[in-house]
């Protein structure tokens, strides 16, 4: 798995995630999130439309990541998310915390 930083405006970088998201291999998204979050970056994004699937180890990774992130006082989000991957996340309920579409509701409310 290859994982490419890509540094934006606005001070959020985008995290570039090029194959499937299972053990060990989504442990590298958690390292780059910390490297970013140790950095002093606190808005970050991760592109996921180049994972093909995901596993419920990769699931857990996904949320160890989000936590961290949030500890930090940070904003993880994730974007472009492959059909397989938004429905596994959307069967969990975790799409709309990991997408940000709960916040923007709640906001709208």
């Amino acid at each position: 798995m290859s994982v490419i930083l890509q540094l934006c405006s606005k001070r959020t970088h985008v995290v570039h995630v090029e194959s499937a998201l299972r053990t060990p291999v989504s442990r590298v998204v958690r390292h780059n999130v910390r490297t970013l979050l140790l950095r002093g970056e606190r808005r970050i994004l991760l592109d996921l439309s180049a994972v093909s699937n995901i596993d419920a180890a990769g699931v857990g990774e996904l949320i160890r990541t989000f936590n961290m992130t949030t500890a930090a006082n940070g904003a993880l989000r994730i974007v472009n998310a492959t059909g397989r991957v938004r429905e596994l996340l959307d069967r969990a309920q975790l799409l709309g915390l990991l997408s940000g579409q709960r916040e923007v509701e709640q906001r709208l409310a």
